[in-house]
């Protein structure tokens, strides 16, 4: 997070420079973004992740299109049309074909761990975070929201980084370590949380919330790119069904129907 910070700020250091403070009078909506987004969220995924499996984060994960637009409503009072209900239920469906291999009824066979629980609390977080965005002052850039939060991301996490360097839980700094960190640094870490952010100030949460039901479908199509996985008949009805979901969530609405806090 500070190294994202450092070459984010290399781009949009005057206009952070120029709203510093606008980030006084509102230090708690700052604040409480970096520690839910770049802090909390990964924190609880990656401690998750130590205890259970890739198919049962993937089943979780397929709450967080129905929280976000819970939560906005809580938060923000959107409104979500029965359309756009129907478009992420549906679009769960599809989720669960792929994690099932084509038979959602298997689903009642997965064994579920304690891990599980702070794997939904993770992604909890991440649907806080995505109306939280949005909550953010009109007259504020999301670059200078982004850049802060990185700060307040890395910051809030040092302690524990230097926690586990104490305990003897690192990794050497290897030439293969070295590209893993950058790829963690550049692509998870920086454009991720710039484009979902952008996305969100353009579409609203409900719909920006529904593009962690992509993940699988992406995720295999780099599988058989990349890693020569194979492409089922049940990955293709699967990739139909997340889709139609997507266009009935992206047609039902309108981008967000309510306005940024000032």
């Amino acid at each position: 997070w500070l190294v994202a910070f450092v070459i984010l700020m290399a781009f949009v250091a005057p206009t952070v420079w120029s709203q510093r403070w606008l980030l006084v009078r509102h230090w708690r909506h700052v604040l409480l973004t970096g520690l839910i987004g770049p802090a909390l969220f990964p924190c609880l995924l990656y401690t998750g992740l130590k205890t259970t499996t890739v198919t049962n984060t993937s089943i979780i994960q397929t709450s967080v299109p129905g929280l976000v637009p819970f939560i906005a409503w809580l938060l923000l009072k959107d409104r979500v049309t029965w359309q756009q209900v129907a478009g992420i239920l549906i679009s769960s469906v599809g989720v669960l074909l792929i994690v099932t291999r084509g038979n959602p009824l298997a689903v009642t066979d997965v064994e579920f761990v304690p891990g599980d629980l702070v794997i939904l609390c993770a992604f909890t977080a991440w649907a806080l975070y995505t109306v939280v965005v949005r909550m953010k002052p009109a007259q504020m850039h999301p670059n200078t929201l982004l850049a802060s939060s990185m700060l307040i991301g890395g910051l809030a996490t040092l302690p524990l980084w230097m926690w586990e360097h104490a305990q003897g839980m690192y990794f050497p700094m290897t030439a293969q370590s070295a590209w893993a960190f950058g790829y963690i640094m550049l692509f998870p870490t920086l454009l991720a949380y710039f484009f979902y952010n952008h996305a969100i100030s353009i579409v609203g949460p409900t719909k920006a919330g529904l593009a962690s039901h992509l993940v699988p479908p992406l995720g295999i199509c780099l599988g058989v790119i990349f890693l020569n996985e194979s492409f089922g008949t049940f990955h293709a009805v699967s990739f139909a069904v997340i889709l139609t979901g997507v266009v009935l969530v992206i047609r039902g609405g309108a981008s967000s129907s309510s306005r940024a806090r000032a």
